[in-house]
């Protein structure tokens, strides 16, 4: 337990998911194929990336320690790892970093896909 605060009991926590990132995320919304384990294939939405990794909505059933590839703008498939799912929500991180150039060009010519109210 932490000291008292104004009557509140402050307790240390863990830093959220958005404070121990590597690098910041860029907000997208695009579709994009995802191919996935035993040759499964779907589409995602992805609604936000970085070099680093991405998430996305989809219904499909991936499970952390999935390896997908997902289609990317300009870059095409780009290999990722399922790192957590959650409530048809899936965050990966690229196997590979996309090099700053490349990743800018792809963020300049990636759709904006507005979700369909029946999609997810």
């Amino acid at each position: 337990m932490m000291p008292l605060l104004q009557g509140i009991i402050v307790m240390a926590t863990a830093p959220s998911a958005l404070e121990s990132r590597r690098v910041t995320r860029d907000i997208v919304s695009f579709r994009a194929a995802l191919d996935g384990p035993g040759g499964m294939r779907t589409a995602v939405l992805v609604v936000d990336i970085s070099p680093l990794g991405f998430m996305s909505r989809t219904e499909a059933a991936l499970t952390p320690g999935d390896v997908v590839a997902v289609n990317l703008p300009v870059i095409g498939p780009r290999a990722a790892r399922v790192i957590w799912s959650l409530g048809g929500r899936v965050g990966g991180e690229f196997l590979e970093f996309i090099p700053g150039d490349l990743y800018a060009r792809m963020l300049a010519r990636a759709p904006y896909d507005r979700p369909a109210i029946s999609d997810f």
